[in-house]
């Protein structure tokens, strides 16, 4: 299902009209955040020439007005899609880009975001503005623009390896590293390697190998201070939520992969010590 948000006439003649346009598809789960992420798109598009908005909605509870209401003064012809949150943030993600290589189909970079942009770990004006000038430096040249995270050790995943991945809640891509993974975001047959059981040793299916389960493990179930936020022991109560996580942590790995084994760039906004202190002091917040 698919509703037109705006049909706004955007003028390219001023602020950004110089940079690259993008098109942006942006996940939404929690009516909560919804707020939060227009207000960051908002702050975004002041940085960026954007084509078109696409709001892909994961969560039927959340009512087609709300989101309108929320998105509705951005100056960009915008639409609200309705998803089933098969595949959760990537099948949305995959949702999303579909529709608009259906529709408004051309070479423009796009950007993908999800409402926990901001909410768990900080961000401000100073990164976004930065995010913006590492896409406009990197991207047309085979790019993924996102902030980075590594592992000490290189993991394996379905005949792909990495040991670094772009984070997944807020990342633009050029259209030669979309084209370089079939603009195939979401991989479905990743979903089954991840059992929804309560013990760990059938939660993992025999295509995770050791580093990649040790991964996964310390990050969600060891309860540590640099882990997952919600990370606890696997449980009968959290077992449904762990897979779901999990099987989101997959996705996120073997896009990079994906993307690296394509020699796709994959490039991180640089802030200086000061403004890596300013961001996370919150100041300039969105």
């Amino acid at each position: 299902m698919r509703s037109e948000i705006s049909r706004n006439e955007v003028d390219w003649s001023s602020g950004n009209g110089t940079a690259m346009p993008v098109h942006y598809v942006i996940v939404i789960y929690y009516a909560e955040y919804l707020a939060k992420i227009a207000k960051v798109a908002g702050a975004l598009m002041n940085t960026q020439r954007v084509r078109t908005l696409r709001v892909v909605v994961n969560n039927p509870a959340i009512d087609d007005r709300v989101v309108k209401q929320h998105f509705a003064d951005l100056a960009v012809p915008a639409y609200v899609l309705r998803h089933n949150n098969t595949g959760l943030e990537f099948g949305a993600y995959q949702f999303g880009l579909d529709d608009l290589r259906r529709t408004d189909a051309d070479d423009l970079p796009c950007l993908f975001a999800n409402d926990t942009v901001g909410t768990h770990y900080p961000i401000n004006r100073i990164y976004l503005r930065e995010f913006s000038r590492a896409a406009q430096a990197h991207l047309g040249s085979n790019a993924i623009v996102g902030l980075i995270d590594s592992a000490p050790r290189r993991l394996e995943l379905y005949g792909q390896q990495a040991s670094r991945w772009v984070r997944s809640n807020l990342f633009v891509m050029d259209k030669h590293a979309l084209e370089s993974i079939n603009n195939q975001i979401y991989v479905a047959p990743l979903d089954s390697f991840i059992n929804e059981s309560p013990r760990e040793d059938d939660f993992f299916s025999a295509s995770i190998g050791p580093s990649l389960r040790s991964h996964i493990s310390h990050w969600l179930f060891s309860g540590s201070s640099d882990t997952w936020y919600k990370s606890e022991p696997l449980s009968l109560d959290n077992h449904l939520r762990m897979a779901r996580k999990a099987r989101s942590i997959l996705q996120e790995l073997f896009l990079s992969m994906r993307l690296e084994g394509a020699e796709t760039a994959l490039v991180q906004p640089q802030l200086s010590k000061v403004e890596r202190v300013l961001v996370n002091l919150g100041c300039a917040a969105v």
